[in-house]
């Protein structure tokens, strides 16, 4: 069998699979040195994010300090918020493999429009269904009643780091947004390899048009989810010691599942391509193709659904929480390598509150934790207390 493997095409076939990589590790580099910076004034000042950071508190509340050091430093605003943002949301070269997908952005813009238009409608129908008749919170509250967990509320260290009121084009918002794309990119390469190792049509155009119907269900489902999960809801788990967000929880059951599917079915095809007398070339051509196509589609979902309906979502979500699950809200703060995990308030009370003018903290408040967060939120009284 091994003999009928055309070698040559083969080792061809995988350098274009290669070719991403290739292309991602300068670019991560380069987004690294030239658009971060490296200088000291660079890592000076983000010592100083990584220590509100390791803090377990919000950036936002030192924006006034932060501003004045950035001033301090001679660093440009949008370069100082730039390294927040990465150091919240860093871009791995994960991100940096679908970059490329803006050079041949007008042939795969073509490609794509069909599965937008037709993801329109699905995402409407989805989100009744998810949200607006409760299934998803239905779903969290069984979670929490049949496994023995709790849910409570903890706010995310980047709150009010990007905002749908800050400037489309902000490069800070780009990269925020741009975090989150990978999570329902590899989805549609998921489903082309699916449909294309179950059916193996002998139409290319079917398998693009079954996949695109797969992918627009899975995205449907997985980024409406991962919208409204957007909302700080953490799993405790008491018996085992744990805290898991439970986005990060969907994502640990998502990324295996997507990650090594991927792997499997990619070598699978390729072999079977290689194998069969097919065209290994065109394969890892057309795997590249569908990548960026999925690129442009979940681009297309993060900026026109999640960018500015997705804080409805989350909103609408927020307020089932509270009704459903009632969840107190904490605060976890690390101080001199002590860990604490503090009761504040309800959620409801911590959303009405935010983050305000006044709420601003200095560094002398950092160093007196846990005494700085009773500056922004008063603890709840304790009613088994006399």
């Amino acid at each position: 069998m091994a003999s009928t493997l055309d070698v040559g095409n083969l080792l061809w076939a995988v350098g274009i699979l290669a070719l991403p990589v290739l292309l991602a590790l300068p670019a991560k580099l380069l987004y690294q040195t030239v658009i971060l910076g490296v200088g000291p004034a660079e890592r000076n000042y983000r010592s100083t994010v990584q220590k509100i950071l390791d803090s377990g508190m919000q950036v936002e509340h030192f924006r006034e300090v932060l501003d004045e050091e950035s001033r301090r430093l001679g660093i440009k605003a949008s370069r100082a918020k730039l390294n927040e943002t990465d150091m919240l949301y860093p871009l791995t070269v994960t991100h940096f493999l679908l970059i490329p997908m803006i050079f041949i952005l007008p042939i795969v813009a073509i490609v794509t429009l069909p599965i937008i238009i037709l993801g329109i409608p699905v995402l409407y129908l989805l989100e009744v269904l998810l949200i607006r008749r409760r299934v998803l919170i239905n779903a969290i509250k069984l979670l929490e009643t049949w496994f023995g967990k709790q849910i409570i509320h903890i706010p995310d260290a980047g709150n009010g780091h990007c905002s749908n009121d800050s400037k489309v084009l902000d490069a800070s918002n780009i990269a925020v947004h741009f975090h989150k794309v990978p999570r329902v990119v590899f989805l549609g390469l998921f489903s082309w390899l699916i449909i294309h190792w179950t059916l193996r049509l002998d139409s290319l155009m079917a398998e693009f048009i079954l996949a695109g119907l797969f992918y627009v269900l899975l995205l449907g489902v997985v980024g409406i989810v991962a919208t409204a999960l957007e909302s700080n809801l953490v799993l405790v788990d008491p018996a085992r010691g744990r805290i898991i967000p439970i986005a990060d929880w969907l994502d640990s059951m998502l990324t295996p599942i997507v990650g090594v599917g991927l792997l499997f079915l990619l070598g699978r095809d390729l072999m079977t391509e290689a194998r069969d007398d097919g065209n290994t070339i065109l394969f890892s051509a057309t795997v590249l193709m569908v990548l960026y196509c999925a690129t442009a589609v979940g681009v297309t979902f993060q900026w026109g659904y999640a960018w500015w309906h997705g804080k409805t979502v989350r909103k609408q979500f927020e307020l089932q929480a509270i009704d459903k699950l009632n969840p107190q809200s904490y605060d976890l703060t690390r101080n001199r390598g002590r860990i604490q995990l503090n009761v504040r308030c309800p959620m409801s009370e911590r959303l009405e509150g935010g983050i305000r003018p006044g709420t601003n903290l200095t560094f002398t408040d950092l160093d007196n934790l846990p005494t700085a967060h009773e500056g922004v939120l008063k603890s709840p009284e304790n009613p088994l207390e006399d």
